[in-house]
């Protein structure tokens, strides 16, 4: 069986288990059952991350991803074409993170078998990504050894890597107002408007130059003819200026208090801190290790920003240098996300080369 073939059947494998998180547990047993078959040291920790690791040669690296999708995903349907795979259209197909988590079960398969010096490399999976980096915020620390690594957790090739992320914070807003028939709306308070008057006030997709403002969930209202006593609102903010997103959800915070008391009504406001953004400089060791992999093997890396989060977000604080890198997905979370076979397997042969001792292509 080719390396594409295999890494095909390994990804159907992972797409037909439906995990989404507090619930990996199908995914933990797929995934500890391959790791036992070639002979990989694992531990689960407190939370249940995924912790293995495979001795070698030199200092330990860490290679990373998450175990959860982002929505449930029973029966996913695909079509493939050629060495694409991809959602049909009414379902996402899991790519995301899926792709890295195929590579990497690959990855030890192939080097298992072989007879050339590796580096040390300490595998963590991680629970919760999408919730919010879960896993990573509550991964037991002592058992990883690594001062750097790597992330397969991002669209496209293996060609792009982030070097900075933003800093998150999570928004939940609850509006009291007062419910009435609306027959006499005069007598109520509508939570509804409130919502909507205060939303108005503040620019959709960027509530100020730097800061990125999304609303994703917003619940109101409990039957036709009752005027809404209540709205609830779910969203986040997102800058690579860690002040400046936490004084922007100051500002939102006094806008929706101020909007809600002009109308009688309450505002409980409540801004969470998911998560530090990160910056990194070229000149650290692991970059001279992707610049001399990339020039290995005839790539031109695309460093660059993006406002999306991943577990390294919460890895850099912790002291493990590391970059998100292209997982072979594309459109992830959507219901057109697919995965290239072909990028896959260039990053599996990336990885090798990343992390053999032998100086030499293999």
């Amino acid at each position: 069986m080719s390396s594409i073939e295999r890494l095909k059947k390994t990804f159907l494998e992972l797409i037909a288990i439906n995990e989404v998180y507090p619930h990996e547990e199908e995914i933990i047993r797929y995934v500890t059952r391959r790791l036992d078959a070639a002979k990989i040291p694992w531990q689960l920790d407190q939370f249940k991350n995924i912790i293995a690791k495979r001795a070698g040669e030199g200092e330990p690296t860490m290679i990373s991803t998450h175990l959860d999708i982002p929505e449930p995903a029973p029966n996913v349907k695909y079509f493939i074409d050629g060495t694409r795979i991809s959602a049909d259209g009414t379902n996402i197909l899991g790519a995301d993170p899926k792709t890295g988590l195929a590579v990497i079960l690959e990855l030890l398969d192939e080097i298992q078998a072989e007879n050339k010096a590796y580096r040390p490399i300490e595998i963590v999976l991680t629970r919760g990504e999408e919730r919010g980096l879960l896993g990573a915020a509550a991964l037991d620390y002592s058992l990883v050894q690594s001062k750097m690594g790597l992330v397969l957790d991002e669209d496209g090739p293996v060609t792009q890597v982030v070097t900075q992320a933003p800093t998150f914070v999570r928004i939940m807003i609850d509006i009291i107002g007062k419910i009435v028939h609306p027959r006499e709306p005069e007598k109520g308070v509508n939570a509804l408007q409130v919502a909507c008057e205060a939303l108005h006030q503040i620019p959709c997709g960027y509530s100020t130059k730097g800061v990125t403002w999304n609303i994703g969930i917003f619940k109101s209202g409990t039957a036709v003819n009752s005027v809404p006593g209540r709205a609830e609102l779910i969203g986040e903010m997102r800058s690579y200026d860690t002040q400046l997103v936490l004084s922007e959800a100051a500002r939102v915070q006094q806008v929706f208090e101020d909007t809600a008391k002009k109308y009688g009504g309450q505002c409980h406001f409540q801004s969470t801190f998911e998560f530090e953004g990160y910056k990194l400089e070229r000149k650290h060791s692991l970059f001279e290790r992707l610049e001399e992999t990339f020039k290995r093997m005839h790539l031109t890396p695309n460093y660059f920003s993006t406002y999306g989060g991943s577990d390294a977000n919460v890895f850099n604080t912790k002291g493990i240098r590391c970059v998100p890198l292209g997982s072979g997905y594309y459109h992830a979370h959507e219901y057109t996300e697919s995965a290239s076979l072909k990028d896959m397997d260039t990053i599996k042969t990336f990885l090798k080369n990343f992390f053999v001792v032998e100086d030499r292509v293999v």
